[in-house]
């Protein structure tokens, strides 16, 4: 199933979605400190990153992708990250995972973008805080996971958990199937609202795990269905920047708090000379 965003027949430019990153700072900055009191991303900054479709970027190019490659995500990232630390954190994150959707086989990603190119998907990558027993067609999961950022908006989780015959994985597992516990109550980046997972034993199907091995080599199921060249590199050489962005956007966005009060302080000295 193909989905196109709004930009159907052209692909958006990298210059463009910047751009639309960048109108947004104003309303970030404003929203920042309820951010942190709620814990979570406000709702009007959610849908502004849907109505945009900076959350389209990472999609692959047949369900509602906009045509650019997974560089020009960290990119807008870190523009973000200049107004607020927390969506910037959360959009790389929820980014990051629809790209990583991209690598399981077509049925998995058929149930996760089919209803809707705008999903949005949480994640706990520790595997020593999730069990997997193999079963017929699949495995029973279970587990208690902590920092799942973004998950009280998304759909889906992406929870990790050690199988006694492929290892490691990444299991793609519907919000129905498992609780989020609010635990999250940090110092800093509250409104990521990375709060914990808990799941009883349920059943998820094998089409929906892709197992480390696959992801270190690069040969995952999805490889042969997308054209972009992330596709065709090992996940661990990739991830690692959907953590580092968000940091240079908030530096970024410390160095320009700087630069404007020190502007105010010269203009108020100015005005004060005879």
């Amino acid at each position: 199933m193909a989905v196109r965003g709004k930009l159907a027949g052209a692909a958006a430019s990298r210059r463009e979605v910047v751009r639309r990153a960048s109108e947004l700072l104003p309303a970030l900055r404003a929203r920042a400190r309820r951010a942190e009191e709620l814990r979570h991303l406000p709702d009007e900054t959610v849908a502004d990153l849907r109505r945009t479709e900076l959350l389209r970027l990472a999609n692959p190019d047949r369900y509602g992708g906009l045509g650019l490659d997974y560089d020009t995500v960290l990119e807008v990232t870190i523009e973000l990250g200049r107004a607020c630390g927390s969506t910037a954190w959360c959009y790389s994150v929820w980014s990051s995972h629809n790209w990583l959707i991209g690598l399981y086989p077509e049925e998995a990603q058929e149930e996760y973008f089919g209803p809707s190119p705008d999903v949005l998907c949480s994640s706990a990558f520790n595997a020593a805080l999730g069990r997997a027993e193999p079963t017929d067609g699949g495995y029973l999961l279970s587990g208690h996971w902590d920092l799942s950022s973004g998950c009280d908006v998304a759909s889906w989780a992406i929870l990790a958990a050690v199988t006694p015959d492929q290892g490691p994985g990444l299991f793609l597992v519907p919000r129905s199937a498992y609780q989020i516990v609010d635990t999250w109550y940090a110092s800093g980046l509250k409104g990521t609202g990375s709060k914990d997972i808990v799941m009883e034993p349920t059943f998820v199907p094998s089409h929906r795990l892709l197992s480390y091995a696959t992801m270190a080599t690069g040969h995952c199921p999805g490889r042969a269905l997308h054209d972009r060249p992330s596709y065709r590199l090992p996940v661990f050489a990739i991830l690692p920047f959907t953590i580092a962005s968000p940091l240079i956007g908030i530096a970024q966005g410390a160095v320009d708090a700087y630069e404007e009060r020190l502007r105010e302080r010269i203009e108020r000295a100015g005005d004060s000379l005879p």
